[in-house]
């Protein structure tokens, strides 16, 4: 079937904004992204109906699905994607998707709050991305390990799995697990690597697992745009483990960026110190027993990582702000209209403030559920009124954070016309 000459240059326009984003480097969602993945699904219906163009040896990692019952294994979700992601980035012969594209892409599909796919929706997500592979899968409780890796390859071409490699160990084996599906996937792509680069390869990112859940937190809070939380969990994971290098430049770019401030903007250096050697016990690995949790005001000797993970949890929820996760509201409303607003947390039965004063006896706000809040209005002339939420605190009274790089107050010109 032959091609219109418009087509190829939009497969080629595609492929070439794809390519550009296997350089690009970064945990910051920008509108450069946010643009590419509105323009992508714009695409979609004529892509689809002429047939898309994938990248030979190219490969997207979505995030696992965390099906253990486990909450303190959330972070693995969005962590074993980028664990697999800075690996595979190092094959040459591999082209790899950038963890930022895909995510603004689920943003896009309405799926970023989870960051989860099912088997229905990967091929989509494949497809927009132009890759041949998906790859993704599920985290469980083991039957007679702590916890198994389950993994799927879809080869998009084909819209079925063709493999699906597993992992199974304890927690605090967390690297041992993601190099055993890293070279799963090597293989199956039929990929040949010299013995240096498997040596390379087999060099974990971390063996602090406080450290990589520390930074697999401040990725997803990135993500939500909660910038300086992010900060707090990057600084932490290098307390762990001051040689995590994706953690310092995870911390950078937001400083870079201007979007950390107050205290947290302040890149703290931990001590350099030579790591510590592996022990026999170890079985000649540095053991994650026996991390010591300043940063956090716990000694995790002994049952080590358990207490590091709940500690981390625990900080999590003590000082998690609510924000808002979705903004319902018309381009140009009319005369009678409304706006919902989503927040991540239960909050307070207050309200919004509504400005000019004088417009505000005719705005009606109630709260569809704890988390909704819906502003309604009738009006007789054409105006401009702002919504701001600022004022707004949570159940446990934590005032609301406004998430980085949303317009608020939030302005809507009402036109009666």
């Amino acid at each position: 079937m032959k091609h219109s000459p418009i087509f190829r240059l939009i497969s080629m326009s595609i492929i070439w904004l794809y390519g550009t984003a296997l350089a690009q480097a970064g945990q910051v969602i920008n509108q450069e992204e946010k643009d590419w993945a509105k323009k992508a699904i714009q695409q979609e219906k004529a892509l689809t109906s002429q047939g898309v163009t994938s990248t030979p040896n190219s490969i997207a990692v979505l995030s696992f699905n965390n099906r253990s019952g486990q909450n303190k294994l959330t972070p693995l979700q969005k962590g074993l994607a980028v664990m697999l992601i800075t690996d595979l980035v190092k094959v040459e012969q591999l082209r790899v998707v950038e963890r930022v594209r895909m995510q603004t892409l689920l943003d896009e599909l309405e799926l970023g709050s989870s960051g989860l796919v099912n088997t229905e929706t990967a091929p989509r997500v494949g497809k927009l991305l132009g890759v041949a592979k998906v790859t993704g899968g599920d985290i469980l409780k083991g039957a007679a390990q702590e916890l198994e890796i389950s993994s799927s390859i879809l080869d998009i071409s084909l819209d079925q799995v063709t493999s699906q490699p597993t992992a199974a160990g304890a927690l605090d084996e967390l690297f041992r697990l993601e190099k055993e599906l890293l070279f799963n996937i090597i293989e199956y792509m039929r990929i040949s690597i010299s013995p240096q680069k498997k040596a390379e390869l087999e060099r974990p990112l971390s063996e602090s697992t406080p450290a990589l859940l520390a930074l697999f937190l401040g990725i997803d809070y990135s993500d939500r745009g909660l910038y300086d939380m992010a900060a707090k969990m990057y600084n932490q994971a290098l307390v762990e483990d001051p040689y995590l290098e994706l953690a310092k430049s995870a911390l950078q770019e937001l400083k870079e960026m201007g979007l950390i401030r107050s205290k947290s903007e302040e890149i703290q250096e931990p001590e350099k110190t030579e790591p510590p050697e592996p022990t026999a016990e170890s079985g000649g690995r540095i053991s994650t027993g026996t991390v010591v949790k300043i940063g956090l005001g716990l000694a995790a000797v002994g049952a080590g990582v358990y207490y590091a993970v709940e500690a981390i949890e625990d900080k999590i929820n003590e000082e998690i702000p609510p924000t808002i996760v979705n903004v319902d509201k018309p381009d140009i409303a009319s005369c009678t209209d409304e706006m919902i607003v989503t927040f991540s947390e239960p909050m307070k039965e207050s309200y919004a403030v509504i400005t000019p004063s004088k417009i505000a006896t005719q705005v009606t706000q109630s709260w569809t559920s704890s988390e909704t809040l819906k502003v309604s209005w009738s009006l007789s002339s054409s105006t401009t009124i702002t919504v701001d939420v600022s004022n707004l605190r949570d159940t446990a009274d934590t005032a609301l954070e406004i998430p980085g790089g949303m317009v608020h107050p939030f302005s809507l010109y009402i036109s009666c016309e």
